[in-house]
Formats: C-alpha cells, structure tokens, sequence
C-alpha cells in the first residue's frame, strides 16, 4: 500500500477538487494549459503504484463523450482551439478523479462527503452507483451475449439503433435486479 493509498481521504479529497476548481478557472484561450499537470499525474500514478494502462483505457472509454462535448464548442470563434482546450481540461480532470477513486475506498469518501455536509441524496447516489455497478457491468455482459447469438450483421444505422434500444432496456433491467437485491438484503437484515 502506498503512501498516497494510506493519506486520508478529506486530504485527497480537498486537492483533487482545488486542483479541478483550478483547472476550471483557466481562461478559454489558456486551457492547453492544463497539460502542464499531466507529468505530476504520472508521477501520482507511479507514487501510487497504479496501473497506467488501466487509466488509460478508461479514460479511453470516456473519450467519445469528452470529444461530444468539446465539439460543441467548434462553432464559436476560435473554435478549434477552444475545443482542444475544452478536450484537454476535461481529459486531465477525467484522470485526477480515477486517480482518486483508485486511491481512495468508496466507503471512506462517502464519509468525508458526509462530513463536509454534501446533501445526503448525491452521497446515496454515490453509494448506491458503487454498491450497484457490477449489476449494471454483469447484466450488460449477458445482454451483449444474447444480442450476439440472436443477431447477424447489418447496416451502421442498425447496429445504433439496437444499441440504443439495448442501452434502455440495460437500464430497466438493472433497476429491476438491483431491487431484487436489495430486498433480498432487507429479508436477510442487510442495508
């Protein structure tokens, strides 16, 4: 366990969020700026005896959402060097916080949020999503297998198409098992 692992949580906490209030506070037309922190992460990363690789492909993951949302900005003036910058403090903030999260125990930063007095219903939601992902990550999986052996290749348009329909009925099913569990939970005296 490294140091960065053993350092409390209120104080990782406290510095991922003044370092993304920082990152925020940089001007459009300074925000490729922000790569400046990428060494210090890696180091973090190092200190920490995380992954890189793994960061990196969920910070992969994220990516077509992160350029989505960058590519708003296309249309203003300057709009391709806004939308790098947009790209890159959304990229160096995406990757603080998996560095926080890999550090930091979800039930410790529950407490330190509810200790700074964070409304109770988005420390639920945290829990919750925490408790409750392996549901949605398993169910996804089954649903991907049954769609494979059921379907054959077809056209782009399709294929977006029986995602989105899978992507909605992920959601209901997971809802379902997830208070299937929980009342089983309850049954058993559980949370």
């Amino acid at each position: 366990m490294s140091p960065i692992h053993r350092a409390p949580a209120a104080l990782k906490l406290g510095a991922s969020l003044a370092f993304l209030a920082a990152l925020a506070a940089l001007p459009a037309r300074c925000s490729l700026w922000s790569l400046w922190a990428v060494p210090a992460l890696c180091l973090l990363t190092r200190l920490a005896g995380l992954e890189f690789r793994g960061l990196l492909k969920r910070s992969a993951l994220a990516a077509p959402f992160l350029l989505g949302v960058a590519s708003l900005s296309l249309f203003q003036p300057h709009g391709w060097k806004t939308s790098l910058g947009l790209f890159a403090k959304a990229l160096v903030s995406l990757f603080t916080l998996q560095i926080l999260a890999s550090t930091t125990p979800v039930s410790e930063l529950l407490r330190t949020l509810r200790r700074a007095h964070v409304p109770e219903l988005l420390c639920g939601a945290i829990g919750l999503l925490s408790r409750y992902s392996s549901l949605l990550v398993d169910e996804a999986q089954r649903m991907r297998r049954a769609r494979a052996g059921r379907t054959l290749r077809g056209s782009r348009w399709h294929w977006w198409r029986v995602l989105g329909n899978s992507l909605g009925v992920l959601f209901v099913r997971t809802v379902s098992r997830a208070e299937r569990v929980q009342l089983a939970m309850r049954s058993r005296g559980g949370a």
